[in-house]
């Protein structure tokens, strides 16, 4: 298959407005098929891909449900999974699992903890297992000798902290398809995602800020927050007295929304009320790699 960006975007650009909206609308509907298929069996502790409860496995049938490590499933294993399945298609199914536990907050994708040599790097988090995708533009245009020398991704897994596969274990090789949305990951017009069922932080903080503020929740715990909000209210023209601030709590209370949403509401013609949105402290941290330099 030829991964030439260049020869996509082309094809694109001969497609009508129509072709396109009808291209989107059934690869919207075909997500939306997987998802809910996921959804039914993930919530029977089956798997939707092989149908199989996610503490069995069927050594003549591979599947990525065997990450979930609820099986036997072995390092040595590993390799029956990845020549199956490519990384988008491990990827979603990690991210949507971490998202039926805890919604965004347990997969860390932020941008800006990504150095700029990497293409992928991402933490997922779900119950006692974390999984880390890794790749650099050295790992994309192969590197080194025959075990490396090909576009791969390294995976790091550990299950309850503890080392189960680490980075330098494999050097995972990327399908067709991915392959194919990697040449097209710099392209405007084209958007290679999980889809809302696995969206991680870098979509939570992507939203538009008011939007947040709006709408979002206090939780009952920093353990189950995906955002910390630090508003700085500055009143020094008219300076708020300790009952006006007890109020604002008080209303953000009773309505379940955020101090931060109540005091712009209430105070926006006599105060500045600025809000700081900054992920919390429950999301999982990326795990490091060190990446070999090319020889």
């Amino acid at each position: 298959m030829s991964h030439d960006p260049d020869r996509y975007e082309a094809f694109f650009n001969s497609m009508s407005p129509e072709e396109i909206e009808e291209a989107n609308r059934k690869n919207d509907e075909e997500h939306i098929r997987q998802v809910t298929a996921f959804r039914e069996a993930y919530a029977r502790n089956h798997c939707y891909l092989c149908d199989s409860p996610f503490d069995q496995m069927r050594s003549d049938e591979p599947c990525i449900h065997w990450l979930l490590r609820r099986c036997k499933f072995k390092k040595s294993d590993f390799p029956k999974v990845y020549e199956r399945y490519g990384y988008y298609n491990i990827a979603a199914f990690l991210r949507w699992c971490a998202n039926e536990e805890a919604l965004l907050r347990n997969i860390n994708d932020l941008e800006e903890e990504r150095s700029e040599r990497k293409i992928i790097s991402a933490t997922i988090k779900w119950k006692n297992i974390e999984w880390t995708f890794d790749c650099t533009l050295n790992d994309l245009q192969g590197h080194g000798k025959s075990y490396s020398a090909f576009p791969h991704y390294h995976f790091q897994m550990r299950i309850d902290g503890r080392q189960f596969i680490n980075f330098n274990d494999f050097h995972v090789p990327f399908n067709d398809h991915d392959l194919f949305g990697l040449s097209l990951r710099d392209r405007v017009w084209f958007r290679q995602g999980f889809g809302a069922a696995g969206s991680g932080m870098q979509e939570a903080v992507s939203v538009d800020l008011n939007t947040l503020i709006e709408h979002t929740t206090p939780s009952e715990s920093e353990e189950e927050a995906t955002y910390h909000f630090s508003t700085i209210i500055d009143a020094s023209d008219k300076p708020l007295s300790g009952e006006e601030l007890h109020s604002i709590i008080e209303e953000a209370l009773r309505t379940n929304k955020s101090f931060a949403f109540v005091a712009q509401s209430r105070l926006k013609d006599r105060a500045k009320v600025q809000t700081v949105v900054s992920p919390s402290n429950a999301i999982p941290e990326i795990a490091a790699r060190t990446e070999h330099k090319p020889r």
